[in-house]
């Protein structure tokens, strides 16, 4: 069967997370997270998009820039946060 997604893997380094300002050593300490969140995307305007878009949408992998490597702990209490200042992430990286 193939696939559409490629596996990739990486020996070691380390990540920054800005969420919570920190280093992350090894991959398996890491979420991958929608810079815009999905339910922010729909209170600012995704909800007038057809199901085709919303859909292209999440499932976008061919372009990495609405997606952000964070810690996996930090991730998970953002929860589905908007991309402002008053967001974890958004303190450290000014947006």
């Amino acid at each position: 069967m193939s696939s559409s997604c490629s596996r990739r893997s990486s020996g070691g380094g380390q990540w920054y997370s800005p969420y919570d300002d920190r280093y992350v050593t090894g991959p398996r300490g890491l979420d991958i997270d929608y810079l815009v969140p999905l339910a922010e995307a729909w209170d600012s305007g995704a909800s007038a998009w057809t199901p085709a878009e919303r859909q292209a949408y999440a499932n976008d992998l061919g372009d990495d820039r609405p997606l952000i490597a964070v810690s996996a702990a930090s991730n998970r209490s953002n929860a589905d946060q908007d991309p402002t200042p008053t967001g974890s992430l958004r303190k450290s990286a000014g947006a």
